[in-house]
């Protein structure tokens, strides 16, 4: 019988080892309120292949027909397909251009979307007077994957996207998600960029990641606990054929 409690105690070891610390499980640790004044905010700019949705607006209505608008689709519903939004966006060639209706090409790489708006209003007053366009950028999605209860890649229809939006959607962090280990893949010019990100420490919303970018990727790594507990699941299966084997060997003995 021995053995059967030095397997207990093995097996009592490795649980307590396979606890999670309370500060890995909550986010914007801080000890007391703080303000962030250095608040980091980055106004992306258009690259080639991006997607653009470009919807003009006159009181000319034959020349708005022109520009496609993604965001009506033909049954009237709110609900549109990334398919649907690729289909009847612009797409920016390699060369940075966008070829519309009228205008022809414009380039547009390098420019805000609040600066493409702006080049397409003065270009279309040769053509129409009170005219105006809205630019969105279509193509803004994200990828969450790891230690997340909904890994995918998500869709983002809005201007501003932050990390902790990106984790609420994936719907949140698993038991084993480790906060304090988040990694984040970028695209940049020079090539992909990693870092790692600490959810748990406060300064986060002061860095240059938390607001997301398009093509980011976020990997959510598992804590150490889930090792141990996968070899705890192993070791308890282990310990209980012993304790049986032990038990009709102890019979058999008696008999």
């Amino acid at each position: 019988m021995n053995y059967y409690y030095r397997f207990a105690f093995i097996f009592l070891l490795l649980l307590c080892a396979s606890c999670v610390k309370y500060k890995q499980l909550v986010y914007l640790n801080g000890e007391t309120e703080q303000q962030y004044s250095n608040y980091s905010t980055y106004d992306y700019k258009v690259k080639p292949y991006d997607i653009l949705s470009i919807e003009l607006t006159s009181l000319e209505q034959n020349t708005t027909q022109y520009f496609a608008n993604p965001m009506a689709n033909d049954n009237g519903s709110n609900q549109v397909s990334s398919a649907l939004l690729f289909m009847r966006g612009f797409i920016v060639s390699g060369l940075g251009y966008v070829d519309l209706p009228m205008l022809g090409k414009v380039m547009v790489a390098g420019l805000t979307t609040r600066e493409v708006k702006e080049k397409i209003d003065r270009n279309l007053e040769e053509y129409m007077k009170f005219a105006s366009v809205s630019v969105k950028l279509i193509n803004f999605r994200v990828t969450v994957f790891g230690e997340v209860v909904r890994p995918g890649v998500q869709y983002v229809y809005e201007e501003k996207f932050t990390l902790l939006q990106a984790i609420a959607q994936a719907g949140n962090l698993t038991e084993f998600g480790n906060a304090k280990e988040v990694k984040l893949v970028r695209e940049t010019d020079e090539g992909p960029q990693i870092v790692y990100l600490d959810l748990t420490d406060p300064s986060i919303v002061s860095s240059e990641y938390y607001f997301l970018l398009p093509n980011d990727a976020i990997y959510v790594e598992p804590v150490r606990a889930r090792a141990f507990t996968l070899n705890t699941r192993i070791l308890s299966l282990t310990l209980s054929v012993a304790s049986l084997g032990l038990a009709i060997l102890t019979l058999i003995n008696r008999n």
